[in-house]
């Protein structure tokens, strides 16, 4: 069975970071669980969980966004020469 490394250590004289995955046999597997070094492994389906990209089934999101600016045009008073 397969598990995973939670801790650092040497398992079967080679050393192992913490993420790593083992397949252990089930006595050595129930010592180093005893000690919290390891925990199983699940080995579930991976999801392709993209959105958007070459390959994804889904389409993207539509995204929200405030409305474009619409610029009124400014009228200023037209002064008037005085009459002379």
């Amino acid at each position: 069975m397969k598990y995973k490394v939670v801790k650092g250590c040497v398992i079967k004289g080679a050393g192992h970071q913490p993420g790593a995955v083992v397949e252990l046999d089930s006595d050595l597997a129930g010592q180093l669980m005893g000690i919290g070094r390891i925990m199983p492994c699940d080995e579930s389906e991976v999801e392709n969980r993209s959105v958007g990209l070459e390959g994804s089934s889904e389409e993207p999101a539509k995204r929200r966004g405030r409305p474009k600016k619409v610029e009124e045009p400014v009228e200023h008073p037209v002064e008037e020469a005085p009459e002379e």
